[in-house]
This record gives structure tokens, C-alpha cells and sequence, in this order.
């Protein structure tokens, strides 16, 4: 999974996005990772540019947040999910 955290920190490095750590969170049902911004390098930071960031490389799909969390003055983090549309969700027609 190491992989995974170096292609996406270096893909949003590649968008020009400076990403200070990228962690995979333990969780037995989906890959979810933490992504963590210093908000002095990404003022204009938006959550639509790492999303499109990310969905363009062909890395997989993730889902993206609308919205940053703030657990320390100076980081913005976010939690993305990634192989989030894998899974189709159920019509009524396959019921």
C-alpha cells in the first residue's frame, strides 16, 4: 500500500498541490487516507482541485469531500476514499 501513498502524493505533486503526508487509515471494509495540506504553501486550495487531481490519473476512482477538516492551526487535512465507485449502487430494475 506504500505505493498507493507515494503515486497520490506524487500525482497531486505533479498538479502543483504541495502535500505535506499522505496515511492510510486502518479500516477492514474500504481504503480510506488521510491527506494532510500546511496552509501556508496551498492558500487557493480547493477540494474540486484535488479531486480532479486525483480522478485523472488513472490511479483508481476516490471520493472526495466538499470540505477540508482543521485539527491543527497549521494543516488542513482531508479524508478521501479510494476505490469509492467500484461498487454500482442497486436499481429497482435488479430488485
Amino acid at each position: 500500500m506504500k505505493d498507493l501513498e507515494a503515486k497520490i502524493k506524487q500525482v497531486l505533486s505533479n498538479s502543483g498541490i504541495k502535500c505535506s503526508s499522505v496515511y492510510r487509515m486502518p479500516d477492514p471494509d474500504e481504503t480510506r487516507i488521510l491527506l494532510a495540506f500546511n496552509s501556508k504553501d496551498n492558500r487557493r486550495l480547493t477540494t474540486t482541485k484535488i479531486d480532479r487531481a486525483l480522478n485523472t490519473t488513472g490511479i483508481g476512482a476516490f471520493k472526495v469531500p466538499k470540505d477540508f477538516q482543521r485539527l491543527s492551526s497549521a494543516f488542513l487535512h482531508l479524508e478521501i476514499i479510494f476505490g469509492a465507485r467500484t461498487e454500482h449502487p442497486a436499481t429497482p430494475e435488479a430488485m
